[in-house]
């Protein structure tokens, strides 16, 4: 039997033999090879990387945004946000606007650019969505949509129960790559 590839409705990802079949793996090399193919197309019709098209389209849906709720929408962590935004300040794309109820809190909204950038980005992002979901059938569509919202729920419920569990001392809590990457003990 080929590594992963028995069709065995599913078996293989409730009773994995194999590090190809636990429902991670696949999920994150088909995320990483769909990004992958996703920033390419993203930079050569768009202009921006990933990331600067997941502020944009942040701020394209909400206008006024904190740099605290980019970051958090955007997977970032303050200081990778504060330098993807002031990038694209200085790009033309975003605009910094002080707020006058606290004017240490800056919001950000898009520039006429910056809309421009988002509406071409965003008909990108779905003509690539669309072509990656044309492998599929309309039922199969509807099956994985519901199949994703029950894992993304269950994958939740277990990080709360993750986070409750006893670390040791100098353990960096493995649900925070940035951490893990930058080497800090937190």
């Amino acid at each position: 039997m080929a590594l992963g590839k028995a069709n065995d409705g599913g078996v293989r990802l409730q009773r994995p033999k194999w590090l190809a079949d636990f429902i991670n793996y696949r999920v994150y090399h088909l995320n990483r090879v769909a990004l992958g193919a996703a920033g390419l197309h993203l930079r050569a019709t768009a202009g921006v990387t990933r990331r600067e098209w997941r502020m944009i389209a942040f701020l394209g849906e909400q206008p006024g945004t904190r740099l605290t709720e980019l970051a958090d929408s955007a997977g970032l962590d303050k200081v990778l946000a504060s330098r993807a935004v002031h990038a694209l300040v200085e790009r033309g794309l975003v605009r910094r606007d002080t707020r006058a109820q606290d004017r240490r809190a800056a919001a950000f909204t898009l520039t006429e650019e910056g809309e421009a950038v988002y509406r071409t980005a965003f008909a990108q992002a779905r003509a690539f969505n669309a072509r990656l979901a044309a492998c599929l059938t309309a039922e199969e569509a509807r099956v994985l949509s519901r199949c994703l919202d029950k894992l993304q729920a269950q994958a939740q419920a277990m990080l709360a129960e993750a986070q409750a569990l006893p670390q040791p001392e100098a353990a960096v809590p493995p649900w925070d790559p940035l951490q893990v990457w930058r080497g800090n003990k937190t």
